[in-house]
């Protein structure tokens, strides 16, 4: 009945509720052990107070077995989506969330027991980057994966360094995409995450190598603003209207005005290339989007930079 295959998952699921039941038995007879030897001595010593030697613990190696643990479990999961062998989807994503959770429960314990940790190499004792061997860097459904378990808990904690190597791994365009879909995703609740940083020093760095076979994304899309959506979601305010006409030659502003910042607006109307001054309909769309945002300070800020690249082109 289910084979060799269904016989060992049973064993497997059988000496896991032995072991939790003996750990559960032992620490039972532990603390039963405890309490009489308390209250023996506090009967004998009222006075005196308990002082125990704790054994010495590397945080940085228990941190890292479990976060290797982790990282085993990942690419069976991931190996056996390709194989076609996954189980179900619904299945399949509570493992995926139930691994994310072992890896955020283990940060917590990491920086509440080593109060003098530093967070500058948290991403190197989980070992975010090696993980990414764990699979295809071209398959963007490993690179979701990967990056929901692996870096997601982690968002709040990059640095320059780690997007620069980041930023060289030889991700498809495809992967880079699902790449900044998940982080885009993960702002609506992360805290402490440097957007601009992850602009500046992960998403322009990628998008503007002239060694991938796809120089800036911009085969698999179609028009300005899914090339803009696609590549650079939440991130995309902190890019320069300069730095998007260089990337995508192609690329038009006139086509995603509700998409672009204050800035980038104040940029399109000075630009020469857009003629924007001389086109009514392009100032109209401009200013409508400004007036129209709940968000008050927008226009300010449109402003703002307006009068400083206005000053820049006089001089």
């Amino acid at each position: 009945m289910g084979g060799p295959k269904a016989l060992a998952q049973v064993l497997l699921l059988s000496t896991i509720v032995c072991t939790s039941t003996l750990i559960a038995a032992t620490s039972t007879t532990r603390s039963s052990r405890t309490y009489e030897n308390r209250t023996t001595n506090n009967a004998t010593a009222p006075n005196t107070t308990y002082q125990g030697t704790c054994r010495p613990v590397n945080l940085k190696d228990v941190t890292s077995t479990i976060s290797d643990a982790v990282d085993t479990l990942t690419g069976k999961l991931s190996c056996d989506r390709g194989n076609g062998t996954s189980l179900p989807q619904d299945k399949s994503r509570m493992l995926e969330q139930n691994l994310r959770r072992i890896v955020e429960s283990t940060l917590n314990v990491f920086f509440n027991l080593g109060t003098n940790q530093s967070e500058s190499n948290v991403l190197d004792i989980f070992g975010v980057l090696d993980s990414l061997s764990l699979g295809n860097h071209s398959d963007p459904q490993f690179i979701r994966l990967w990056f929901s378990i692996k870096m997601a808990p982690l968002l709040p904690y990059v640095d320059k360094n780690f997007l620069s190597q980041l930023s060289s791994q030889n991700f498809s365009c495809s992967s880079f995409q699902e790449l900044i879909k998940g982080m885009s995703d993960e702002l609506v609740t992360a805290v402490r995450v440097d957007r601009r940083l992850i602009y500046t020093d992960f998403i322009k760095v990628y998008l503007f190598r002239k060694n991938s076979p796809d120089p800036g994304c911009t085969a698999n899309v179609e028009g300005s603003e899914e090339w803009l959506l696609t590549n650079f979601g939440e991130f995309s305010s902190f890019a320069s209207l300069e730095d998007l006409k260089k990337i995508n030659n192609n690329f038009s502003a006139t086509e995603v005005v509700e998409h672009l910042s204050p800035n980038q607006k104040a940029e399109l109307i000075l630009d020469p290339d857009s003629s924007a001054l001389d086109n009514e309909t392009i100032v109209r769309d401009v200013f409508s989007s400004l007036t129209e945002s709940p968000d008050e300070e927008q226009l300010d800020q449109f402003f703002e930079t307006f009068c400083r690249l206005a000053m820049q082109v006089n001089a």
